[in-house]
């Protein structure tokens, strides 16, 4: 053990309280303030793939999602923990508080990018960046041929569809979806053999494809 258990001189040693030790004070509340730091990050993330999942930006159901991201997260505990315990013992634990404590915060420790003005007359044509097109108005009924615009830039785009009375598939935003599959928060109602029906809120439009006009 690293600590001394028993006073060696033998001259007694007054009882102190535990929250009158600096040290343990500092300790426990930097602890409490990371835990309860670091269960809002799980938390914030949890919700933001429960969020992509139920938007249909994601091939993998929302709790697959969900525990894949605690599977990743317990990992590194369960594989280094052997060594961690080995450490503990025979090195100061102030300096391995420290530095975990450093490798911890390194990783959101960026630099944040720096605003660069462009001299007048300059060519930037490879660096513009295409603004996107304004939301469509969306209304129940509407056909779009090939392309919806929906606010804050998202779209939904038909690519293609492969038909068949049993098993239609449309190619949506880049995916191969099938009826009853989610797109941009948008439900598949109905893939018929040039359009797809698409539902939200008791709102149905239609996305016909570019060949189809």
């Amino acid at each position: 053990m690293k600590q001394t258990l028993h006073n060696l001189s033998g001259s007694p040693v007054a009882a102190q309280p535990l929250w009158r030790n600096r040290d343990f004070v500092l300790a426990s509340s930097a602890r409490f303030i990371a835990t309860a730091g670091m269960g809002a990050v799980i938390i914030s993330v949890m919700l933001h793939l429960q969020n992509l999942a139920a938007a249909g930006q994601t091939a993998v159901a929302g709790p697959w999602l969900v525990a894949a991201y605690l599977l990743c997260s317990a990992l590194p505990l369960v594989l280094l923990a052997p060594w961690a315990g080995r450490l503990a013992d025979t090195r100061d634990s102030r300096t391995l508080a420290t530095a975990s404590s450093v490798a911890g915060a390194a990783p959101s420790a960026r630099p944040r990018p720096t605003k660069v003005g462009i001299p007048q007359g300059e060519d930037v044509s490879a660096s513009v960046v295409e603004v996107p097109a304004p939301p469509s108005v969306l209304e129940a009924g509407r056909t779009y041929v090939g392309i919806v615009h929906l606010p804050e830039g998202r779209r939904i785009e038909l690519g293609g569809i492969v038909w068949s009375e049993a098993e239609p598939r449309a190619l949506l935003n880049d995916r191969i979806v099938a009826t009853d599959g989610y797109v941009e928060g948008f439900t598949v109602a109905k893939i018929e053999e040039n359009r797809v029906a698409l539902e939200k809120d008791g709102m149905t439009i239609y996305l016909v494809l570019k060949s189809a006009r």
